[in-house]
């Protein structure tokens, strides 16, 4: 991983990843305004630019070109400054993205055990094309992706935690 500052810059911006289900973007939005910051969710933000949904795009182009545009999406955000992202769940893969969100940006994991993101899962997964994998199918997903989530910065254990709870833990870590 990067090398990290011993006290991230004020202007870093934080990056919460996590698998699909963990609260990114209801964290973030509570972090964002605890800390005067922009709030930007990757997946509502590819949606606003492309003009069609998530199942859509993968529906009609696929999840190549939806991990293409969410790669162009994460390299430019890392340029910014001062925002608050709710990383896609699959953006981290990519060597090159998380490399540049690493370097620009302070990485919180919000970690959850997979049972609970499944109960979640489940509840809007109309939403969520991997969800069509199924229970099993995205139990082999997150123990793919989750060795590359735990190597972010912070690793928040949310297990129940509010989301208002989880955005000061995460605001605490960064300003220490």
């Amino acid at each position: 991983m990067a090398s990290q500052p011993e006290h991230p810059a004020p202007s870093r911006n934080i990056i919460l990843t996590g698998f699909m289900g963990a609260g990114k973007t209801t964290a973030g939005k509570h972090l964002a305004k605890l800390m005067n910051r922009e709030f930007v969710d990757m997946d509502t933000e590819i949606v606003r630019r492309h003009g069609i949904s998530i199942v859509t795009i993968f529906s009609e182009h696929g999840e190549e070109r939806f991990r293409e545009w969410e790669g162009a999406l994460a390299l430019e955000l890392a340029m910014r400054q001062n925002v608050v992202v709710a990383a896609g769940g699959g953006s981290l893969v990519d060597d090159k993205v998380f490399h540049e969100l690493c370097v620009f940006g302070f990485l919180a994991y919000l970690e959850w055990p997979y049972e609970v993101l499944w109960e979640r899962i489940e509840q809007t997964g109309r939403y969520r094309p991997l969800a069509a994998r199924g229970r099993d199918g995205l139990r082999r997903l997150f123990r793919e992706r989750e060795p590359r989530y735990r190597q972010s910065h912070l690793t928040v254990r949310c297990a129940e935690l509010p989301a208002n709870f989880i955005a000061k833990v995460v605001r605490h870590a960064f300003t220490i």
